[in-house]
Parts: C-alpha cells; structure tokens; sequence
C-alpha cells in the first residue's frame, strides 16, 4: 500500500486543466461558461503601507467555497478513472489517495506499484500538482509471517 499526499492540493488545482477535464465531460455550455468566467481575470492584491502588488491567479479551489469540492472532483477524477494494472486499485478521500497493490510476491507487487506510480507521477505532472513526499508513505501489507518473528508464549 502507498499513501500519498496532494501537496498544496485545493490551492494547486490549476484552472486550465479544469476547464480542459469539463470540455472533455460534455459539461453543458452555461455551466462551461460560468466556470470559465469563474476562473477569468482573478488577482490577489496586497496592499501595505507604501506599495501595492498584484499577481495572477491561475490555480485554486476555495475550501470552504460551494463549487471548490466539485471543482476538485472533476479534476482528481480523471486520475481515479486512469488505466491501472490489474493488480492496483486507487482509493481517494479529499485530497489523499491510497494505492492498494497485491502481487504473489513481494518484487511483483513492488514493479506494479513501481508502474502505477509512474503513471500517477506523470497525470500530477501534466496537471501541475506534486506530492507532498514527507506525508507520503508505503507499507507492506502481508499474511505471511517472517521466520525471523518471535511471538512470546503466555
């Protein structure tokens, strides 16, 4: 099993592939629209005593707002519904994911994790997100016991 973690995630759905994923989803033209003018000519300002700056924005989901969870969804969908080895399910609660590989061996499970992952890697990469490494972790899940373990008797 590996868990990852979004880093940044709400902040880091970027807008395009937004847009790009309802495109592909037939989203009904008024609602494409109203996204997109959602999305359009967002700036964040900082005012101080002496200087103002502005910057474009290009990426976010408000959390808290009412469409930031479904704007999310349509993104993180797409990598829920990617080709997957037959070995591999994805299982996804917010902004986390959990990959759940199982091979006869340990050095198979490994290469089909190994595969998926790369596939995931490269879905984060065409989207703009990256993993937030130290909240991601693996772990071995197994029925077999090492012959090394001792359980004390009582």
């Amino acid at each position: 099993m590996v868990s990852l973690d979004v880093q940044g995630s709400f902040d880091a759905a970027w807008w395009p592939s937004i847009l790009c994923k309802l495109r592909s989803l037939n989203c009904p033209r008024n609602l494409y629209n109203l996204a997109r003018s959602y999305f359009s000519e967002s700036v964040a300002i900082l005012h101080t005593n002496t200087c103002r700056v502005g910057r474009n924005i290009t990426a976010g989901c408000p959390q808290g707002s009412c469409c930031g969870p479904g704007f999310w969804k349509v993104l993180y969908n797409e990598l829920l519904n990617m080709k997957y080895s037959s070995h591999t399910k994805l299982i996804a609660f917010a902004d986390d994911l959990a990959i759940l590989t199982y091979g006869t061996t340990l050095s198979e499970a490994e290469a089909y994790a190994n595969s998926d992952l790369i596939t995931i890697q490269n879905w984060a990469w065409d989207n703009k997100m990256k993993f937030n490494e130290s909240k991601s972790k693996a772990m071995i899940i197994t029925r077999k016991r090492r012959q090394d373990q001792h359980i004390p008797q009582q």
